[in-house]
């Protein structure tokens, strides 16, 4: 049998962003957002000097694919595992039909 898995970097990166309002903190993180990254998550800190505050959190959005084989899906799996580094992380896994 014969897996493919998607894999992406686990790095992320953090900024913090301050605004009026969550509509600008949404705004301003979104617009900061680096080459190659998607906001993956905002989380609100209250408010300091007026402003509501955050802190956004990136992932990359490259991935890659490997492919591994094995007699049956539990070794085709665990040889999959194998392959991957430890800076990466399976986004899903799929049995390709060899018929």
């Amino acid at each position: 049998m014969k897996l493919i898995a998607t894999l992406r970097d686990r790095a992320t990166i953090t900024t913090e962003a301050a605004a009026p309002d969550v509509a600008g903190l949404r705004a301003a993180v979104l617009a900061a957002t680096p080459p190659g990254h998607t906001l993956a998550a905002l989380h609100g800190g209250g408010r300091v000097n007026g402003d509501l505050v955050g802190t956004a959190v990136y992932r990359p959005v490259a991935t890659r694919t490997i492919e591994a084989e094995g007699r049956d899906y539990p070794s085709a799996r665990k040889a999959i595992e194998a392959l991957v580094p430890e800076e990466q992380v399976v986004l899903f896994v799929h049995a390709v039909d060899e018929g």
